[in-house]
């Protein structure tokens, strides 16, 4: 599995478990597990994923994009977490869309352009390091 497969590998679970958070009790019963694998993701993108893009020209802008919709989506998880009822809600609606809007960019704009320019090896080296990054935080997030 090279890095663009693992990374929609986790769009693609994250966005199930989205998906399975449509009433109410859903989204309280999941919020932690979403919150949880969301970190889990942007951390993995943040540390080994953007900065290969920042070494690319044509990417840096995406890069910055990326990362401006990671701030947002932290700050929605860190309101959901103090928010309750109807607020919680709207926010947790808020966040399916953003989260929606980040995998779609990712991977309709950001990927196929990755892939056009980094040779299949360096996707599978980039794979192990997100892995590794990935473990790593999950052994050490609170």
């Amino acid at each position: 599995m090279n890095a663009l497969e693992l990374l929609k590998r986790d769009h693609d679970s994250i966005t199930a478990l989205l998906a399975g958070a449509d009433a109410y009790t859903d989204m309280k019963r999941l919020f932690e597990r979403i919150k949880s694998e969301l970190e889990i993701h942007g951390h993995i993108e943040e540390t080994a994923f953007y900065p290969l893009l920042q070494n690319h020209e044509l990417l840096k802008e995406s890069a910055r994009d990326a990362k401006a919709q990671h701030a947002l989506i932290k700050e929605l998880l860190s309101d959901l977490a103090k928010q309750e009822g109807a607020e919680f809600e709207k926010n947790f609606q808020a966040l399916k869309a953003e989260v929606q809007l980040h995998f779609t960019e990712e991977e309709n704009e950001i990927f196929p352009q990755v892939a056009n320019l980094k040779k299949d090896r360096d996707l599978d080296r980039l794979a192990e390091q997100l892995a590794t990054n990935k473990k790593e935080y999950q052994r050490t997030a609170p």
